[in-house]
């Protein structure tokens, strides 16, 4: 039922509206009180839902068919492709997030629950080098082409993801002389999920993913393509129905960062911002263009037409004034015939404001994938030490929450299925009497907890951020393993390191010396008229005060 029904003028009061249009105002506002009184109050006008002004033009739609929702999303995966491919800043924000979000690789640090599983602390110690070891093992012949290993295939599945929205490894198995597992991992363009043109959309497939009862995806259609055949036109005979999982063992990864619910498929981080990224590039390529013209024409010479007519051209062949033209070259001072006036074209692009409205459009473009404009262009000239702590503070949050979502859905479980492999083949040293690792699903996890250490930050001041450390652990709010952990470090294989760099400096009689102390400015010294420390600079350009860069901000 309706909250605000609507009120209907009755037949006298179109008559006293008709005879006397004040008084038939009068009547209506009367009944509308009597409505407000009653609770039927009318509700404020909401601007974002009309059709006025500029918003007039704008009518979003939904894709009603899904055959049309399928060529979007290929036109639209297509087109972050050429941008990656063909557009430099597109490739430098795409390339910044997978060197910041994988680097050269994410790797596990196994801690069993041996509270969970009865098992000591030295047994669980025990089972995570041995389980480490595999890891290591497996990682060099991850690939199921042999062309990499598994930190390359992070960096793929990282800027598949950032390109086309999502990535699609499908794990393999490889018998073969010389290899010590046979888990393995195939490496997919995302384009080959698709949906045939011979099954009907009325199943509930989307764009090539099988819904199951809740929604979840359970099966996959996978092109399987001739060459010379174009993905559109293909039939149900040149795919694969792959399932997502056999059992309790994944046999698809098809991995996105889901951003709206009931997604099925991923959108690129270039997707919001593509108009802007393509229509720069044109604008900037057009500016050159044009300045090239403009550059080319270096002198015109301006003759009367009594001087002109039937005069020579300037190789000596007879021609009209149309036609006569004189090469120039560079450096050369050319003398012209009587009558003759030169212009000098001069080039006036790019204009003035060009380089703020580049920035501007850049900034705006940057912002859109989640990263400060810094990291886009490549441009740190206009950098301080205020200004880049704080875009990489902000930047940091989105490698986190993608690093995590990579450690969740393709990282942990590959991690559970090298441990089920490497337990089979007794590489692991199991303790007598712990439980199997089929038990259930919770004793699984409990063998499989592990921590995954990132690519190192980076320091914009090493000096500062290591006395930040220190006053950490004297404060106990920090553990050494924490501090390692944001450095893409290991604490125990960095302690048995310094152990044996200990053992061997004594071996050869060397005793390094003790370090000179680190003593910070006093906060009460006073400072000289005119001078400016580097953490008061907040503005400009950087100083010969502002502490400089060890490192790379965008590293």
């Amino acid at each position: 039922m309706p909250l605000l029904p609507r009120i209907r003028m009755s037949l006298p009061d179109r008559l006293v509206s008709w005879l006397d249009p004040v008084a038939g105002a009068r009547r209506m506002r009367a009944r509308l009180g009597m409505a407000a009184a009653s609770g039927h109050v009318p509700g404020v006008r909401r601007q974002s839902g009309g059709h006025d002004g500029t918003l007039a033009n704008w009518r979003p739609r939904r894709e009603q068919a899904q055959l049309s929702e399928d060529r979007a999303y290929d036109t639209t995966m297509r087109r972050a492709e050429s941008l990656a491919a063909n557009d430099g800043h597109a490739a430098g924000a795409v390339d910044a997030l997978a060197l910041n979000v994988v680097g050269t690789g994410m790797q596990p640090q196994s801690y069993p629950d041996h509270a969970a599983l009865g098992i000591s602390e030295d047994q669980a110690e025990a089972f995570a080098e041995s389980m480490e070891t595999a890891w290591r093992l497996w990682c060099e012949e991850a690939d199921a082409t042999g062309r990499g290993c598994f930190e390359d295939l992070q960096y793929l599945a990282a800027r598949s993801l950032f390109v086309t929205g999502e990535l699609l490894h499908l794990p393999v198995w490889r018998d073969e002389p010389g290899r010590v597992f046979g888990h393995a991992l195939q490496a997919l363009h995302p384009a080959r999920l698709r949906t045939p043109v011979d099954i009907p959309h009325a199943g509930g497939v989307r764009n090539g993913v099988v819904p199951g009862p809740c929604g979840e995806p359970s099966a996959y259609w996978i092109a399987d393509p001739r060459p010379g055949f174009p993905l559109e036109s293909l039939d149900a005979s040149h795919f694969r129905l792959i399932p997502r999982k056999v059992g309790h063992r994944w046999a698809c990864f098809h991995c996105f960062h889901a951003l709206m619910p009931e997604q099925d498929r991923g959108v690129s981080i270039l997707s919001p911002a593509m108009k802007q990224f393509r229509d720069l590039a044109d604008y900037v390529d057009y500016e050159l263009v044009g300045a090239m013209i403009a550059a080319s024409f270096t002198v015109f010479l301006e003759a009367p037409a009594d001087v002109m007519a039937g005069a020579a051209s300037f190789d000596g062949s007879p021609q009209g004034a149309a036609s006569a033209y004189l090469p120039l070259q560079p450096g050369t001072m050319t003398v012209g015939q009587p009558g003759h006036k030169p212009h000098i074209i001069a080039s006036n692009r790019p204009g003035p404001t060009f380089d703020a409205f580049y920035e501007r459009i850049l900034r705006a473009a940057a912002a859109s994938t989640g990263q400060p404009y810094e990291m886009v262009a490549k441009d740190f000239s206009r950098t301080n030490y205020s200004s880049a702590r704080a875009a990489l503070l902000e930047v940091w949050k989105l490698h986190t929450l993608y690093q995590d979502w990579m450690v969740r859905c393709y990282l942990r479980p590959n991690w559970l299925m090298v441990m089920e492999e490497a337990w089979l083949r007794g590489l692991l040293r199991v303790p007598a009497g712990a439980p199997s690792f089929w038990r259930s699903p919770a004793v699984m996890r409990a063998w499989g907890r592990c921590i995954w250490t990132r690519p190192p930050r980076g320091q914009v001041d090493p000096v500062k951020e290591r006395q930040a450390d220190d006053l950490a652990l004297g404060s106990l709010t920090e553990t050494r393993t924490g501090i390692c952990y944001a450095r893409g470090l290991d604490f125990p294989t960095l302690a048995r390191q310094r152990q044996r760099e200990e053992r061997l400096l004594r071996d050869l009689g060397l005793v390094p010396g003790p370090s000179a102390p680190v003593v910070p400015d006093a906060p009460d010294a006073p400072s000289a008229p005119g001078t400016r420390t580097g953490d008061d600079d907040d503005t400009g350009d950087a100083s010969p005060e502002t502490p400089a860069t060890t490192e790379d901000p965008a590293a």
